[in-house]
Formats: C-alpha cells, structure tokens, sequence
C-alpha cells in the first residue's frame, strides 16, 4: 500500500498550490478520511507559511515534506534550511485579553499544536526538523 511520500518545494509562498496538491494527493492516495485530511492541510499550510514568511531561508532554499501512515498515526515530517527555531519553545499566546489587545503572532503554532498529538523537534545538518504526529483513529 501506498503509504510514504516525499517532496521538496522552495521555500516561497508561491508554493503553497503545490505543497497543497502534493498534501490532497497523498490524501486521496491513502483513503484518509475528510477530517483528517483538513487537519493535515492546515498544519502544512501553517507550517510551510511561517517557514516562508519568517524562517530566513536563502533565496535558493528549500522546504521538503515527508508524510507517513503508520497504523494509528499519520506523521508529517517538514524540514528547512532556515535560522534554527524550535517551535517547542514557542510561548502559546495569552487567550485571555479581549482580542484587541492580545499581542501578535503565536495563533497558528497553537492551532498546530492543537491538531497534532505529538510534536518533535531537532537541528540536524543545518536544517530545522519538525515531526508533527496526528492521531488517525476512528472517533468514538
């Protein structure tokens, strides 16, 4: 069975299309059901948008996705050559204030924290590594 695929895209928002159709086919590929499949999307989009967008990676960077089913899990691997960050260490926003005035940023690496079951980060070769495992069990 179709489980594991791999590609790697520059590290530019004009990507995103791709990254989105290389995500939606390995979806269809493997059956993963709607729900799941949305919450892939969004990760990678939330992932690969920051990585573009804050990641100071060269001109000729690249952002390279591996995804992975295995039993009970879908695992998305995202590796960058951009400054080291490690998304673990990453503050979650205060909620608390009244949106006005809550501070900027931090949204999108909590809804990604809050899709995913595990997260795992490590610097290898000058490339940051993000694992994001998501569960894919039927529902209750």
């Amino acid at each position: 069975m179709f489980k594991q695929r791999s590609a790697t895209f520059p590290a530019e928002l004009g990507c995103l299309s791709d990254v989105v159709r290389f995500v939606d086919d390995w979806c269809e590929k493997i059956c993963l059901e709607d729900k799941r499949g949305h919450s892939l999307r969004l990760i990678v989009d939330e992932l690969v948008s920051n990585i573009c967008c804050h990641g100071s990676v060269s001109a000729d960077g690249t952002i390279t996705l591996t995804l992975f089913k295995a039993d009970d899990t879908i695992v998305l691997e995202i590796q960058d050559s951009g400054v080291p960050f490690n998304p673990l260490e990453h503050e979650e926003p205060d909620l608390s204030p009244p949106l006005e005035k809550r501070s900027i940023g931090g949204l999108g690496l909590l809804l990604v924290r809050r899709l995913s079951k595990k997260m795992i980060y490590r610097r290898e070769d000058g490339q940051n590594v993000l694992t994001v495992i998501l569960d894919n069990r039927n529902d209750p």
